[in-house]
C-alpha cells in the first residue's frame, strides 16, 4: 500500500511523541527568571494570572475556509528525499482536501478527509482507497480527531487546553506553558508578542518513546491574519523525520471547491 505522502507526514505529527524524561530541560534557562513553577505552589494566583495573560494575548486563527500552497522538503534517516508541493483546502469542521504534486506540477495523489473517512486517489497507480478516519487512529494508537488535523494544518496548537496547564516559565524572550493531557505532555512557547513559536509533544507512556517538535517562523500579517509562513517539524520514534513547510501562498475565507471524482478505470484497493 502506498504511503499517503503529505497526509502521512501530517498524521505522523499526531503520532510521534516520545517519553518526557526531563521536561524542564526543554524550557529555556536564562539568567532571567526561567524556573518552572508548578501551578499548585503558593504562587498559584500569580501563575493563574500569567497563564490568563498568555491566553488573552494569544489569538488562535479563526476562519471559515483556508487554502494554501506549500513546498514540502523532508529528510529521513537516508537523507534528503524528493520534495513536493501540497495544495490544501479546508472548510472548517467539514472537509479537508489535499493535492500532492511534484515540482513541475504533475499531480500524484489527491486526498479527501471528512469527519468520518479518508479517501485517497493514487493517480500514478490508477488506484483509490476509502478508509474510516478511525483507521489512522488505530495505526497511531492516539485518539486524534478531524479537528486536530485541521488545526495542525492551519497552525493552531493541538492537544492543549488551559485547564491542563501544570507549569510555566517566563524569560526575556517570552512564555512557556506545560500542559499534561491523557496522552501527551505538551510544552508550548510564545513570544513576548504572543505569537505561537513552538510545540513539543511528548508521549506520557515512556515505553513508546515518541516525540514531535513543531516550530513556527516567519510570521506575517495578511488580511488581518497573523500567520507563520515557514514551519519545521521534527518527528522521532523508531525513525527520525525532519519536515520543512514553506507556504508559497495562503488565503482565508474565500469560496472553495473540493473536487474528488474517481475515474472509472481506477481500481479500489484495501
Amino acid at each position: 500500500m502506498r504511503v499517503f505522502i503529505f497526509t502521512g507526514c501530517m498524521a505522523l505529527l499526531l503520532f510521534a511523541c516520545r517519553s518526557t524524561k526531563n521536561i524542564q530541560k526543554a524550557i529555556e534557562k536564562k539568567d532571567t527568571v526561567a524556573v518552572v513553577i508548578p501551578v499548585d505552589t503558593p504562587t498559584h494566583e500569580d501563575t493563574l494570572k500569567l497563564i490568563a495573560n498568555v491566553f488573552n494575548g494569544y489569538k488562535p486563527i479563526e476562519y471559515k475556509t483556508f487554502a494554501a500552497k506549500i513546498k514540502v522538503d523532508y529528510f529521513n534517516s537516508k537523507g534528503k528525499q524528493p520534495d513536493f508541493v501540497a495544495n490544501i483546502r479546508i472548510r472548517k469542521d467539514s472537509v479537508i482536501w489535499i493535492s500532492i504534486s511534484n515540482d513541475i506540477g504533475i499531480e500524484g495523489f489527491r486526498v479527501l478527509i471528512n469527519k468520518d473517512s479518508i479517501r485517497v486517489m493514487d493517480k500514478l497507480a490508477n488506484t483509490y482507497q476509502v478508509k474510516p478516519l478511525t483507521s489512522l487512529q488505530d495505526i497511531a494508537q492516539i485518539p486524534f480527531s478531524f479537528t486536530d488535523i485541521q488545526e495542525l494544518l492551519v497552525g493552531n496548537p493541538v492537544f492543549f487546553n488551559r485547564d491542563s496547564v501544570v507549569a510555566y516559565s517566563q524569560t526575556d524572550k517570552g512564555y512557556t506553558l506545560l500542559s499534561s493531557g491523557d496522552v501527551f505532555k505538551n510544552l508550548l512557547s510564545f513570544s513576548n508578542s504572543y505569537n505561537f513559536e513552538k510545540s513539543k509533544l511528548d508521549d506520557k507512556d515512556v515505553m513508546r518513546n515518541r516525540t514531535a517538535d513543531l516550530s513556527y517562523f516567519e510570521y506575517e500579517t495578511k488580511s488581518g491574519f497573523v500567520f507563520s509562513t515557514y514551519r519545521e517539524l521534527f518527528l522521532s520514534q523508531q525513525n527520525k523525520m525532519d519536515i520543512q513547510l514553506k507556504f508559497k501562498d495562503y488565503r482565508f475565507n474565500e469560496e472553495l471547491s473540493f473536487p474528488f471524482t474517481v475515474p472509472k478505470k481506477f481500481k479500489r484497493i484495501q
